[in-house]
Formats: structure tokens, sequence, C-alpha cells
């Protein structure tokens, strides 16, 4: 019976979730949220068999086989849950020179989701508590987004009373990775500094509570070295479903990191390397190619443009 209760609950979580943020079709397909009807498959299966008694019937090798599988995959859950749960958190009294505000994408009506919207208000009330700091928001089009992200962000915050003079719109990134790599080059290009002093310099990483322990991860095999984080709080409803997703995302980031290495530490290019790149769509420098020359002599370590 307690399968059977399980299917009706995620099938009844789903719809909820749908109703709560509904989409389109597509979305709807490829959304993390149709787990839970594949969840509420499975759990009809196992009443299934269960009601036949062929669990009973099985094999001993079989069913620890099984259990052997489940124990393993709940460990590995527990484990980078874990992880996920304790980022390093800024208290206030940390030195703050940047703020990176990480985006999470935006509607077909260049609107911000909720999530995103509670990301701006923490960014916001901390850039307050730190009249000093430089904030880029960084954020690119979506295959079905209307325009970048930070076309969005940058108002948004904006008009919490923050000045556009310490806004800096990132408007490339479609990654974490990209969003710290493009955000690092904005900020050493704004302030004449190289990519080592901005990697060392004190930076505070804003995004969804669910996200900042990934996102730190991701900092510091970038060669960020100087960070803290601050998190925008999920709504209980929502924390089943990000948290469940977040696990998924942070297991596929150390199977990553193990197989390939990547992302690995930002590094000043060479003018060969820079021109190379400035053809790709997604290039490490998100500046047209005019801008980019200009850029070339500062790159070989000289501290001003020529």
């Amino acid at each position: 019976m307690i399968f059977l209760i399980l299917a009706i609950l995620f099938v009844a979580y789903f719809v909820a979730l749908q109703i709560a943020a509904p989409g389109t079709l597509f979305s709807l397909l490829f959304n993390f949220s149709t787990v839970y009807l594949l969840l509420a498959a499975v759990c009809i299966v196992l009443f299934a068999l269960r009601k036949r008694h062929l669990w009973k019937n099985a094999k001993k090798s079989t069913k620890i086989a099984i259990l052997s599988i489940c124990g393993a995959g709940l460990l590995i859950s527990v484990v980078n849950l874990a992880f996920i749960c304790t980022p390093k958190l800024a208290d206030g009294s940390e030195q703050c020179d940047y703020v990176i505000l990480l985006g999470g994408g935006i509607t077909k009506d260049k609107k911000l989701s909720d999530v995103v919207q509670r990301r701006v208000k923490a960014a916001a009330t901390y850039l307050q508590a730190h009249p000093n700091a430089l904030v880029v928001v960084t954020g690119g089009q979506g295959p079905a987004a209307p325009c970048p992200e930070s076309d969005v962000l940058k108002p948004a915050l904006a008009a919490y009373g923050i000045e556009e003079s310490r806004i800096l719109a990132e408007n490339q990134a479609r990654d974490t990775i990209q969003n710290f790599k493009f955000s690092a080059v904005l900020l050493s290009d704004y302030t004449g500094l190289s990519i080592q002093e901005i990697l060392d310099a004190p930076i505070t990483i804003i995004t969804s509570d669910f996200h900042l322990a990934r996102a730190q991860r991701l900092a510091k095999r970038m060669g960020f070295s100087n960070f803290c984080g601050v998190q925008s709080k999920t709504p209980a409803f929502f924390v089943p479903n990000v948290y469940a997703r977040e696990i998924c995302s942070y297991i596929k980031l150390n199977l990553r990191i193990f197989f390939t290495h990547e992302p690995k530490k930002l590094e000043e290019p060479t003018n060969e390397q820079f021109l190379r790149e400035q053809k790709c769509e997604t290039s490490f420098y998100p500046y047209s190619l005019e801008k980019q020359l200009v850029l070339i002599p500062r790159l070989q370590h000289e501290k001003s443009y020529s």
C-alpha cells in the first residue's frame, strides 16, 4: 500500500508544480519535474510486484543487488546534499570589492522568474550594505529568450536604488562556468587589472540557496581564491524539487571534474588565443572585434591601453 500512496503523492506534486509554475509543452517535456511521473510509475510497478509476491519469491542474490544499488544511490545523494547545504556564506564583516549576481533565465515577456527576482533582492540588500562594491549581473540570451538576461537584470537591480554606475552587464554567458569566465574578463577590462588580480580579489557570489555551493565549487576550480556567498531563499513548496534537481547537477559536476578535469583555472591568454577565440559564438571574450583589438596590448600584462 505504501508504494501506491507514494505514487499518488508523486503525481500530485507534479501537478501542483505545473500549476504553481506553468510553462510551455516543450518545457513540460524537458523539465526536471517529469521525474516525479517516472517515480510514480516505478512505485506502481513495485506495488504490482508486491501484490503478486514476486519480491518475496525473488532470489537472494537479486534482492542483494537491487538493495545495494538503491543503497549506494541513496548514500551518494545524501553526501552530495551535505555539500549543497554547506556553502561558504558571507557574515557581513567581509571585505568585498566585487559582486557577481548569477542569472537564472527570463520569460518570453522579458520578465524575471520568481527565483531570479529573489536573487536580485538579495543582491540589492547586500550592495546597500557594501556601497563601494561593484556588481556584475551576468546572463546571456537563451534559445527561446527575447534578449540577454543581463538586459533585464540591470534595470531590476537599479529599481532597488543601486546606482547604474555600479552595475556592469555581462550578456554572453549561457551557463555558470561562462558566468564566471566572462565576468572575470569584464571586471578585468573595466578596472584595468589582470585576470589574476581579479581572481585574487574579494568577491561575493549571489545566487539561490540550492545553487550556491555548486557555483562556489566552480568558482574555486576556475581560480577565484577569495570569495563568499549570499543566498536567496527558495519557497518551501519548491524545496524538494530544486534540491533533488541540484543533487543530480552536483553529481554530474563531480563526474565532469573526475573524467575531464574541467573547468580549469582561468589564465591570461596569448594574443594568438585571443584572436582565435573571438571567432567563436561563445568566445572567452564577450566583446566586439574592435574592442578586442583594443584589449590585446593589455593582455601582454600592460597596465594601460596602447
